[in-house]
């Protein structure tokens, strides 16, 4: 014979579980930046001001919004960069980011991508940018008008 309980059923001490949610949070940052002014003083007016070069790269990077891309638009910004006028835009993720970077009078073709790929369209990457760029190859180059002017990384944290 079955008998029916319409009690309360006790709890065993051990049968009670904890549920603890942990919330990963990915952090971007920008990693070995390197920048030459006059990576080729063989070429005649191909010296640009710091300044320029990271308005030019944050410029490019400003049409993006994935949390990598806004990491390095506001280690730029720290910088002093300034968003200037583009046109042109587009982006390949095999290749890269390319623009026309229009400051003032001046339109500069940007490009910001894979260095193999990079060194493909520029001039020899100086010592400087190469060394960078073989120490991290999943680092990005950026070349303006044809000459490699930096080069930098993304990292990325799990916290």
């Amino acid at each position: 014979m079955r008998f029916l309980w319409l009690g309360k059923k006790k709890v065993k001490p051990n049968s009670i579980r904890v549920v603890q949610e942990v919330i990963r949070k990915e952090v971007f940052s920008v990693s070995g930046f390197v920048c030459q002014t006059n990576p080729d003083p063989s070429s005649r007016g191909s010296e640009l001001t710091t300044e320029s070069i990271n308005s030019a790269i944050l410029s490019v990077l400003a049409a993006a919004s994935s949390p990598a891309d806004l990491a390095a638009q506001v280690f730029f910004k720290e910088r002093g960069a300034i968003v200037l006028s583009i046109s042109d835009y587009s982006f390949v993720p095999e290749r890269g980011f390319s623009a026309r970077v229009i400051e003032g009078a001046t339109k500069r073709t940007v490009l910001i991508g894979n260095p193999v790929v990079i060194a493909r369209s520029t001039t020899p990457f100086s010592a400087t940018i190469a060394a960078a760029a073989m120490a991290d190859p999943t680092s990005f180059v950026v070349a303006i008008d044809g000459i490699a002017y930096a080069c930098f990384g993304i990292t990325k944290e799990i916290i």
